[in-house]
């Protein structure tokens, strides 16, 4: 199955699913992603000329040991944890030089980068920044409650919070911790 990308100097891009890392030799859940990409060169036969590291995989260009000008470009995904191949319509070998202009001009990398978390604001009730009342869920702001289940929440955290033996053994103060 191939996923047509985009039309470049090389041609079209498709990516070719090739195998999962558990399927390679000694690899586990726990390898690391160079130990997986140790066993994927040891199982090809291939040499890694150039690699470009991602935060979530590796872009290798692979080539046969001592011809140069015959490299593969394959992707790592360390989330899928499985490789594969990148398959370009008007080229099929690559020369270690054009690796910076192939991941550059096809944005190889972003298949091996986390996107980024960016974190947003919460609202909160205007009566909850002014300091009165007391939130409870659903946001509602209750000044005036004193149903007896709203108490026992309330007093649940009250008094220590370090068991009273971790306290006794602890001595009379310890680690910021008094007795009385």
């Amino acid at each position: 199955m191939s996923t047509p990308l985009s039309r470049t100097p090389f041609g079209s891009m498709s990516l070719y699913p090739i195998c999962i890392a558990e399927s390679l030799k000694a690899i586990s859940r726990r390898s690391s992603r160079w130990q997986v990409l140790e066993a994927f060169l040891l199982s090809s036969e291939g040499r890694a000329e150039r690699v470009y590291e991602g935060t979530s995989g590796l872009v290798i260009l692979m080539a046969i040991p001592g011809q140069p000008g015959t490299g593969a470009f394959y992707i790592y995904d360390e989330i899928r944890r499985a490789f594969s191949m990148v398959n370009f319509a008007d080229q099929d070998t690559f020369h270690s030089s054009m690796f910076d202009y192939v991941v550059q001009f096809y944005d190889l990398g972003r298949f091996i980068e986390l996107p980024k978390l960016t974190l947003v604001s919460k609202s909160v009730s205007r009566d909850v920044e002014r300091g009165s009342g007391i939130v409870e869920k659903g946001n509602k702001v209750n000044s005036n409650s004193n149903h007896r289940s709203d108490r026992r929440r309330s007093n649940r955290y009250r008094g220590q919070r370090v068991p009273q033996a971790v306290v006794n053994a602890a001595g009379l103060n310890h680690m910021g911790l008094v007795t009385a």
